[in-house]
Order: C-alpha cells, then sequence, then structure tokens
C-alpha cells in the first residue's frame, strides 16, 4: 500500500477524508450532510466539520442553500463537462511533463505503488476503492510535478469529474490498463507516449 499523506491538523485530515468519502459515493449526489453526524462518523468536534465543509463548498462537492444546510453537488451539466475535461487535461499534461523532466526513482515507486492498489480495487470491482486508487494516480503526477498551485488549480476540476466516475461501471480492467500504459510509458522516459495515454484516459 501506498503510504498516507502526513497532515497538519485535524480540519485537514477531514477534510481529506470527507472529499474521498463524497467522491467513492459513500454519500450520493443530493444528500445532505449533517454537522453532527459527521462529527460522530469521523470521530471530530463540530469546528473542524464545520470547516471542512465550507471548503469542500468552495471546490465544488458540496452545495450550501439558505436555511437548507449542506448538501452533495449535482453531477456536471453536460454542456460544461467537455470544458472540464479539457481543462483537466491540459493541468495534468503540464504537470506530466514536469514531473518526468525530473522524476526520481522515488517518484517512480509511488507511482507504481499507487497503480498497484487501483489493480486491486479493479479486480474487485470496489467502486470506492477504484474512484479513490484513480484519483491518488494522477495526484501523484501533479504532486510529482512539484508546483504547489497545480494541486490548487487541479483539485476542484478532478472533484467534479469524479461526481460522474459510475460511467465505467464493468469496465474496470480496461481503465487499469489505461494509467498502466501511462506508467509505463513514464518509466522509459517517452513523453509522447505517456502524454497521450494521459489524454486518452481523462474523458
Amino acid at each position: 500500500m501506498a503510504e498516507q499523506p502526513i497532515f497538519r491538523t485535524i480540519r485537514e485530515q477531514v477534510v481529506h477524508r470527507l472529499r474521498d468519502d463524497i467522491m467513492a459515493q459513500v454519500y450520493p449526489t443530493g444528500e445532505n450532510l449533517r454537522e453532527y453526524a459527521l462529527s460522530k462518523r469521523y470521530g471530530v468536534s463540530r469546528s473542524p466539520i464545520r470547516d471542512a465543509l465550507l471548503q469542500l463548498t468552495q471546490e465544488g462537492l458540496l452545495v450550501a442553500t439558505p436555511n437548507c444546510g449542506v448538501r452533495v453537488a449535482s453531477k456536471l451539466n453536460e454542456e460544461v463537462q467537455p470544458l472540464v475535461v479539457d481543462i483537466r487535461r491540459r493541468i495534468e499534461a503540464f504537470a506530466l511533463e514536469r514531473a518526468m523532466n525530473g522524476m526520481t526513482d522515488e517518484g517512480i515507486g509511488l507511482l507504481r505503488e499507487r497503480l498497484a492498489d487501483f489493480k486491486r480495487a479493479c479486480e474487485k470491482k470496489d467502486l470506492p476503492a477504484i474512484v479513490k486508487g484513480d484519483m491518488a494516480f494522477h495526484r501523484g503526477i501533479v504532486e510529482l510535478a512539484g508546483h504547489e498551485e497545480l494541486l490548487g488549480l487541479w483539485q476542484p476540476v478532478i472533484a467534479g469529474m469524479m461526481l460522474h466516475y459510475d460511467r465505467l461501471r464493468g469496465d474496470w480492467m480496461e481503465s487499469y490498463n489505461e494509467h498502466k500504459a501511462i506508467f509505463d510509458a513514464i518509466v522509459a522516459n517517452d513523453k509522447k507516449t505517456a502524454k497521450a495515454a494521459l489524454v486518452a484516459n481523462i474523458k
């Protein structure tokens, strides 16, 4: 298993866990999220829950409505989806090139571990684990680019797209093979092939 990221605050841990659960469809679109119930689930006070709900609302995963609370956002409008796909491709292609310019054995090892986690999830057809594994692999590429600004741009874009993840239901190993093609090209230091495989995977 890939190592879990280290967080500085309880708030950051809650944001990460709640974001993962929303993307893994633990909470379906339209579901209302209550501070008290979330504080019990994650074993924290309501203050970091409140902060997490605010941040995820800003990222677009949640929608806050006056007098109605916070609910999980709906999937992207079909007219908007192609634009979001294009933006994500541009961000990740940019990150991929810079990551490959300075790729280390440690970086390759990180991506290899995340790819292995993703493969296990695909073999089991475990949707929550598949969503997390897919996102972790792509996040690894963005992180290895070495620019914190990229991660800030990428996070809300990937968030909107991951709400659509069930479109691939039943075809998980094909998705794994697409990710393996990206990884193999990175290992071979073949930027052109890696970029083409990355673009083909994001849809």
